[in-house]
């Protein structure tokens, strides 16, 4: 084993462990120590800087990437799509395994040369397994009372209905501060009518759980405080990037991957 082989299975190791122990953090409390990145980045990046320095003709892949991922985490910060656990999980994965590794010949290959943006994508197409799960519970609950799922909601866009199908569900309002993963996926709303519960069908995803909590509860007195409302599951993104890992590392690139098998046909 050469030393750039040795330094690989070294990055992916090191991703392996701190992904794995972050996900079991994130399912567990939603929050992630700041630890585990001030050992991983670091580290990380001593072992591309090692890279680089044998393979000096990487360096502007190396370079490219690490800044696209940098770049990347803080967008989807900046827009709400993900929390800062997250963000700092995709700056230290560009810091660590910038290219493809060589050591592993996956079955449809890497048809991207940027691995931290094929992952990031990968784990984002895995969490739509959410959606999915999402949608059945839904339909069975729609079968048994049909127009009551949106009950107190019935004015709201179809639109709306239709995203909040997929996106969230009705639980009991009990539930929402006891299931620690929830967030409201409602808002109290006045308009020519008066006060009205509407769907809340964008949230930021790193926002002050308790705080909003407080201020929804204050708002859905306006209503009555009604006994159900719509919620929907804070997604464990950390969880579905060391899914995303997996997938590119032993199945490949599934995107470019794909399309560059069908170019080759």
């Amino acid at each position: 084993m050469n030393p750039i082989e040795l330094s690989e299975y070294m990055s992916v190791t090191i991703t392996l462990v701190v992904l794995t122990i972050a996900s079991i953090s994130d399912l567990r409390t939603r929050e992630v120590t700041d630890k585990l990145w001030l050992v991983y980045g670091p580290v990380g990046l001593a072992l591309t800087v090692y890279r680089t320095l044998l393979e000096p003709q990487t360096l502007l892949f190396t370079a490219i990437s690490i800044g696209l991922s940098i770049l990347l985490a803080f967008a989807v910060v900046f827009f709400g799509l993900s929390g800062g656990a997250d963000a700092k999980a995709l700056i230290c994965l560009g810091l660590t395994l910038p290219l493809p590794p060589s050591i592993l010949s996956p079955v449809l290959g890497f048809g991207y040369p940027f691995f931290p943006v094929v992952v990031f994508i990968t784990a984002y197409i895995a969490s739509l397994s959410v959606v999915v799960w999402m949608l059945a519970k839904n339909l069975i609950l729609f079968s048994k009372i049909r127009s009551g799922i949106f009950e107190g909601l019935q004015r709201e866009p179809t639109w709306k209905k239709c995203l909040a199908f997929i996106t969230g569900y009705p639980t009991k309002t009990s539930l929402l501060r006891s299931t620690f993963s929830l967030y409201p996926m409602e808002k109290v709303v006045e308009d020519m009518d008066g006060v009205r519960r509407a769907f809340q069908v964008y949230s930021n995803a790193d926002v002050d759980r308790e705080q909003l909590l407080t201020e929804f509860d204050e708002s859905m007195k306006q209503v009555g405080s009604p006994s159900t409302i719509w919620v929907t599951p804070g997604l464990p993104l950390l969880v579905f990037m060391l899914v995303g890992v997996v997938i590119v590392l032993t199945v490949g690139d599934p995107i470019f991957g794909w399309i560059a098998s069908l170019a080759m046909r």
